[in-house]
């Protein structure tokens, strides 16, 4: 409990802290290129990766190629810097929790979101879509000079009555390349109507000149 004469800090204050301890790539990042192991189905999967920028190219077939770069966009979309007042600081914001999982924060994104912060890190963020909502578990941190990196979290969605329909536990590891922390490996293990495993493996990476 917050002591009567310490003054709370307010919810914009809370979340940019929190949002701008997150290591992301500068927006002139160049990309990267790498060799590329995917495990999809059930069976090993290899090809080439050349990243323009945060756009990924994959040389794997069909639906494999969407796999893959489904993959890294994400990962890479995730380390691209948005200022804080043009992202999620461009909305009315109010606290609404205080709690063990942090201090509960309400937005009136489109989204309605809620973002959890404790210690100055991100620990849950819940966000509301047409067919139904999602909360994204943050569970461990890599802490590195540059600001921290998600290692583990977990992701759980739910349809529009509330019941859980898919949950995905994902482990991201870094490497640093030249001057950039860059994914080398994801692991998405998926509970819904059965169990499913991706891999996602990059070696020998380039950063682009």
């Amino acid at each position: 409990m917050a002591r009567p004469d310490i003054e709370t800090p307010s919810a914009w204050v809370l979340l940019k802290r929190a949002r701008e301890r997150v290591y992301t790539l500068p927006e002139d990042f160049p990309g990267f290129r790498g060799t590329l192991a995917l495990f999809a189905g059930g069976l090993w999967h290899f090809g080439r990766v050349e990243v323009q920028g945060f756009s990924p190219k994959v040389d794997l077939l069909g639906h494999l190629r969407s796999v893959a770069e489904r993959e890294l966009a994400s990962l890479l979309g995730h380390r691209r810097p948005v200022p804080f007042p043009e992202g999620e600081g461009k909305y009315p914001m109010r606290l609404f929790e205080e709690g063990p999982l942090g201090t509960g924060i309400a937005l009136e994104d489109p989204f309605r979101s809620r973002i959890w912060v404790k210690g100055n890190r991100l620990q849950v963020i819940e966000r509301h879509l047409a067919g139904g909502s999602f909360r994204i578990h943050l569970e461990v941190w890599r802490e590195v000079e540059e600001g921290l990196l998600p290692q583990r979290f977990l992701l759980v969605h739910r349809d529009p009555e509330g019941r859980v329909v898919r949950v995905e536990r994902f482990r991201d590891e870094y490497q640093k390349v030249g001057p950039y922390w860059l994914p080398v490996e994801r692991e998405v293990v998926v509970e819904a109507k059965g169990l499913e495993v991706l891999v996602l493996r990059l070696e020998e990476l380039e950063v682009n000149g």
